[in-house]
């Protein structure tokens, strides 16, 4: 596996640039690394949630009673994000958010600093 990585434009290349951790974005091996590297995050989060992953996709699914909820789901969150912090994994805010399901949903507290969605798009699918 090689150690350095540059970029390829249509008309320029980047001087080589010295990989010290990660898997540089678009390698073949990239996909496989990654699932390598984080096969375990189940292991870490199974006492606080469900944890559904393909490839560089991770949901965290919770079920339970309204009234707490929120602090399985804050307390889940957080143990993801400390295993990531634990890791050198960075979440992407951007690709994070709160999908609650069910009949009264809407009463379901939203979990700080996240984005409160009706739906979600995971692996191509929207769910709702």
């Amino acid at each position: 596996i090689k150690q350095s990585t540059n970029g390829v434009t249509a008309i320029t290349r980047s001087r080589p640039l010295s990989v010290n951790r990660g898997v540089p974005q678009g390698s073949v091996l990239g996909p496989v690394l990654f699932i390598l590297f984080t096969n375990d995050i189940p292991e870490h989060l199974d006492k606080f949630c469900t944890v559904s992953m393909y490839a560089d996709d991770t949901t965290l699914l919770l079920s339970g009673h309204r009234d707490n909820l929120d602090v399985k789901s804050f307390t889940a969150l957080n143990m993801a994000y400390q295993y990531c912090h634990s890791n050198d994994l960075v979440v992407n805010q951007d690709k994070t958010s709160q999908v609650a399901f069910g009949r009264r949903c809407e009463e379901v507290p939203s979990i700080p600093d996240v984005e409160r969605n009706t739906q979600a798009t995971y692996l191509g699918v929207i769910v709702d």
